[in-house]
C-alpha cells in the first residue's frame, strides 16, 4: 500500500489543483470527501472511483477494495482536505459522461436549475432529485459546477446517483415534456398545474435563482396548458408578505408536488 506522509508531496500537489474547476475539467477528475460520501461513490459509481486515499484510523473500511487505496497521514491529509476538519477519506473520481438528450429520454421527471451559483444549494437539489426520483438535473445558465467540492458534499453522494449535465436551448427538450418553470408571472400554481395534467411522470421544472428567477429562455414558445407559450410559468403558494423561497426549498416542493401527484 502507498503512503502520503507530506503535503509538499508533489501528488498531493497533483490533487489540490482539482480544487479549480479549469484544472478537473481539464484532467475529468474530481474530489469526493467523507466516509458516506465515498461509501455512496463506492456502492452506486464504484467504475468512476480512481482511487482511495484514507487516514490510518479509517483504513480498515477500504482494505479489500479492487481499487488503489493510499495511506494518509494526518499531515497530508489536512493538505488535501477543503475543509477546516478533514474527515479522513478522500475518492478521487472520474467525471460521468453523460448528455442531456438521454435524461430527457427517461420517463420520469427532470428538474433544470438555471442559473443557480450557491454549492449548497445546488448540492441539495441533486439530493432531493435522487429522493424523489428524478431522471437527473440539468444546468442552464451561468450555474456553479456540479462537481465543486462543496456540491458533491452537500449532495451527500446523490451525485453518484443522479445523472446530470447541460442544457443550451429550450429545443433540446422533447415536445412531450412538459416545461413548469417557477416565475413572477404566473399561470397558476404548482398543485393545479400538477392537477391538471393528471400526474404525468415526465414534468420538466425550472427553478432560477433566488435574487433574478428564470431566464427569458423560459418565457418562449406555447405551453401545454395555456396554450401561450410551451412553458407554463407556476407559482408555490405562500403566506402574504412572503417575497421568496430559498432555491433549493422551492426546487424541493416541486419535485415533490409532482412525486407525490404521480
Amino acid at each position: 500500500m502507498r503512503t502520503i506522509s507530506s503535503k509538499k508531496s508533489e501528488r498531493v500537489k497533483e490533487l489540490v489543483r482539482l480544487y479549480k474547476k479549469s484544472d478537473r475539467h481539464a484532467a475529468g477528475l474530481f474530489l469526493a470527501e467523507g466516509p458516506a460520501v465515498v461509501h455512496m461513490a463506492l456502492e452506486n459509481s464504484q467504475q468512476q472511483v480512481q482511487e482511495i486515499f484514507v487516514r490510518e484510523d479509517l483504513i480498515s473500511q477500504f482494505e479489500d477494495l479492487d481499487i488503489p487505496v493510499t495511506l494518509c497521514t494526518e499531515e497530508a491529509m489536512q493538505a488535501l482536505s477543503s475543509t477546516a476538519s478533514p474527515q479522513g477519506v478522500i475518492a478521487l473520481c472520474s467525471m460521468a459522461a453523460i448528455d442531456a438528450q438521454t435524461i430527457l429520454a427517461q420517463p420520469r421527471p427532470v428538474i433544470i436549475v438555471d442559473s443557480i451559483s450557491d454549492p449548497g444549494n445546488m448540492g441539495t437539489i441533486i439530493r432531493t432529485a435522487d429522493a424523489a426520483g428524478a431522471a437527473g438535473v440539468l444546468f442552464y445558465g451561468n450555474c456553479v459546477d456540479v462537481y465543486n467540492e462543496k456540491v458533491v458534499r452537500s449532495s451527500a453522494g446523490s451525485i453518484f446517483r443522479v445523472p446530470t449535465a447541460a442544457i443550451g436551448s429550450i429545443e433540446e427538450i422533447p415536445e412531450t415534456r412538459s416545461i413548469l418553470a417557477l416565475a413572477g408571472d404566473a399561470d397558476m400554481n404548482i398543485l393545479e398545474a400538477v392537477e391538471v395534467l393528471n400526474g404525468e411522470s415526465t414534468l420538466t421544472w425550472v427553478v432560477g435563482s433566488e435574487a433574478h428567477g428564470v431566464g427569458p429562455l423560459w418565457s418562449s414558445a406555447l405551453s401545454p396548458i395555456s396554450g401561450e407559450r410551451r412553458v407554463t410559468h407556476v407559482s408555490i403558494p405562500m403566506a402574504e408578505g412572503v417575497e421568496s423561497l430559498n432555491a433549493a426549498v422551492a426546487a424541493s416542493i416541486c419535485l415533490y408536488a409532482g412525486f407525490l401527484r404521480s
